[in-house]
């Protein structure tokens, strides 16, 4: 049995991905693709991930992709030990809250766009800007990269971004004063879905997430990251989070550090 992980470290859904490998407790090779320089966007990458997002996990050379079904697909294979309820009410449920991680995730990508990857798409030449907006497949990607390299999101797009993570974090706070794990008592790809972006979204807004607002939210995040497979996931000073040296070129899209 091999287990091949293409992530990116400390990328949300890297980290759904890393976390669910972790709790079940699966060897696997982790292969660094490092975004800053769009090695994700090299054609021998997009061999495996045609839609050239992380992460990527190739099981006996099988490709697959979207954090989220990899993990549906890790528990189908890996079944022990369970990260989905067995009650279909239960994991229907669970599912309405990876739904919701998902929706937020497209705020999430907005936000950490402005907040980190502005400044460095703003220091590509116009030739680079207009090479890394064509090598993007997807269309819906392609279009906010667009957006990016032609001056960003707005105070207006960013407010509404943030009335997205709040009414999230709203939600997770009501849900959490019932149940000690988001779809009820045990903890699951729900809690892996949403930790991730609840992390995020305290770092870009932390008042959004302040213990004395969201209490619920607050304790459900040491619960999380009290879990062996948590500590490690998010520790930032593993080798397997450790990224190669970032440039401002497109040098990824070249020079690709793994052969297929």
């Amino acid at each position: 049995m091999s287990l091949v992980l293409y992530h990116s470290g400390l990328s949300t859904c890297s980290k759904q991905v890393r976390l669910a490998l972790r709790e079940k407790g699966l060897a696997y090779e982790s292969r660094y693709i490092e975004l800053w320089r769009y090695e994700n966007l090299h054609p021998d990458y997009l061999k495996l991930n045609p839609n050239g997002v992380v992460p990527t996990l190739v099981h006996d050379g099988q490709a697959i992709y979207n954090a989220l079904t990899i993990n549906e697909y890790l528990d189908d294979v890996f079944p022990d030990p369970p990260l989905r309820p067995a009650d279909p009410a239960a994991r229907w449920n669970m599912r309405q809250w990876t739904w919701t991680a998902d929706m937020l995730h497209l705020a999430v990508q907005d936000m950490t766009y402005a907040a980190v990857l502005q400044s460095k798409v703003d220091d590509l030449t116009d030739a680079d800007k207009e090479k890394l907006v064509a090598a993007i497949p997807v269309p819906d990607r392609r279009a906010r990269w667009r957006h990016t390299v032609e001056g960003g999101f707005s105070e207006k797009e960013l407010a509404e971004r943030e009335e997205m993570f709040a009414w999230g974090i709203a939600k997770a706070e009501a849900q959490l004063a019932e149940t000690p794990w988001l779809a009820g008592d045990d903890f699951s790809l729900a809690d892996i879905s949403m930790i991730t972006i609840v992390h995020r979204i305290g770092e870009i807004r932390p008042a959004l997430v302040d213990p004395a607002t969201v209490p619920q939210v607050a304790a459900w995040q040491c619960r999380v990251k009290d879990r062996p497979a948590a500590r490690f996931v998010f520790d930032p000073n593993t080798d397997e989070v450790r990224s190669r040296p970032a440039g401002k070129s497109l040098a990824g899209l070249e020079t690709f550090p793994y052969e297929l």
